[in-house]
């Protein structure tokens, strides 16, 4: 079992977004309901029918908006003692500790970004603004964890 950080932060930590992954989640579902059931339901004789690629297609068209909102509700940030995972939309990237200079979430901005010793700023979409305190509370204590574990770095 691992032993609680001096920051009150156990690691291994992993930060995601609530409100976002709550509505993503609920949008695809309720998207691929929609759309299967229009699908469904498209007219297949007359004057103006549809084909089965037709259907096909419009329910592809569903799947495809659904993979996305997935997509978006499956980001995170996870914080262990060798250093950050940060997981976004398209890209995973790995970070050590000793990368870390800097944790970010100010007024306006739509997520966290930490500042990385090569001069990148990388969005963190884990924590997300739209959590309101939730997320300013996160980006504080993922700040409060990169301090304590970048070598070099000031305690305080």
């Amino acid at each position: 079992m691992t032993e609680p950080e001096p920051t009150g932060t156990p690691l291994p930590h992993t930060w995601r977004p609530r409100r976002t992954r709550k509505f993503c989640r609920a949008l695809s579902a309720v998207l691929l309901v929609v759309f299967g059931s229009v699908a469904a339901l498209l007219p297949g004789g007359g004057g103006f029918s549809f084909s089965f690629l037709d259907r096909v297609g419009v329910f592809a068209f569903a799947a495809g908006i659904a993979w996305f909102l997935n997509r978006h509700a499956s980001v995170l940030v996870r914080a262990t003692t060798e250093g950050l995972e940060v997981v976004n939309l398209f890209h995973t990237r790995r970070f050590s500790w000793g990368e870390v200079l800097a944790v970010r979430l100010r007024p306006g901005d739509p997520w966290a970004f930490i500042d990385i010793a090569d001069g990148e700023t990388v969005a963190l979409m884990g924590i997300q603004a739209s959590d309101g305190p939730a997320a300013t509370a996160a980006a504080r204590e993922l700040a409060r964890l990169a301090r304590r574990l970048t070598p070099g770095q000031p305690q305080g």
